[in-house]
């Protein structure tokens, strides 16, 4: 689809439509196309009824619709957010938790729904992580110029960069020591799960970790563990975002380690160390500070 008055990133509004925007015009709609990572193209509009750009349709009532948009000058990515309630069919909750959305490119448009010919692309970005809330999902939009931002390659640090469990970590997370389940007890106000089945595990084991959900509304869903601990013998976790739907008593979930990428933590808990992806002995910023001890020999054969 071809964008009226565009040329390169500068931003042209078609004539005739600038002129109703001078009038005052109060019939412009957000149109936006989404295209996955896997090809899949979905376009959506905020307007009662679908509208169609420049010979493509945009769905109306999609349950999707723009937050609100900052633009920045610079290298600085400007970011937006959107916003959805899974009423279409088009998007699904277990794409949501799968991540097939992540990354998905996105161009957002603004058009006259009494002539949707003319119409001008605003912006273009991509989404960011998508988080499941209990009325839909929100997802941050990044402008294309975060691309700059991300890391390219290996960043040697004394923390492991493998994720636990993938090939380059090559932990064993089927092991029983690392993965738990168990089913909800009570949720208090704070966002706090007492949960059954995880009482014989150390605290602070799950922190970090993934919790599945096994049953209840929320499956298939996931989320990241904040905290894990043990109170009066009671397992606790709180979860790092709040659920799609309602936790309830009696729901069921598997849950796995976290890891904190640290050597000693490699070491000792997972007796992983040979599959370390840190430098634990790389010299720091506290090198540069060190000096020679005062009462002791300078032989030159260590530091003091």
């Amino acid at each position: 689809m071809a964008e009226p008055g565009e040329r390169g990133a500068m931003i042209v509004i078609p004539d005739a439509l600038q002129a109703r925007l001078d009038a005052g015009t109060t019939t412009l709609a957000w149109c936006w196309r989404m295209t996955r990572r896997d090809g899949a193209v979905f376009a959506f509009t905020e307007h009662d009824e679908a509208l169609t750009l420049g010979g493509e349709v945009f769905e109306a009532a999609a349950g999707v619709s723009p937050g609100a948009m900052r633009s920045e000058t610079g290298m600085n990515a400007a970011r937006s957010a959107v916003f959805g309630a899974l009423s279409s069919q088009r998007i699904r909750a277990a794409d949501l938790d799968n991540g097939v959305w992540d990354g998905a490119r996105v161009e957002i448009f603004r058009a006259d729904w009494r002539e949707p010919d003319l119409f001008w692309r605003v912006a273009t970005g991509e989404l960011g992580e998508i988080v499941r809330t209990r009325n839909g999902f929100e997802a941050e939009l990044a402008g294309l110029s975060a691309r700059l931002n991300r890391r390219i390659g290996r960043v040697f640090s004394r923390a492991c960069d493998a994720e636990l469990g993938d090939a380059r970590c090559r932990a064993d997370l089927s092991d029983p020591r690392w993965t738990g389940t168990g089913e909800v007890v009570f949720l208090d106000a704070n966002g706090r799960v007492e949960v059954s089945g995880l009482d014989a595990f150390a605290t602070g084991l799950f922190t970090g970790g993934v919790l599945s959900w096994t049953s209840g509304e929320n499956r298939p869903g996931r989320a990241r563990v904040r905290e894990h601990r043990l109170e009066d013998g009671k397992a606790i976790l709180i979860l790092a975002s709040s659920a799609a739907a309602p936790v309830q008593p009696g729901d069921g979930f598997t849950v796995r380690a976290g890891c904190d990428k640290q050597a000693e933590t490699c070491r000792a808990r997972f007796e992983n160390f040979a599959n370390f992806r840190g430098h634990p002995h790389m010299p720091g910023n506290d090198v540069l500070q060190r000096h020679p001890a005062r009462e002791a020999d300078r032989d030159g054969g260590r530091r003091g």
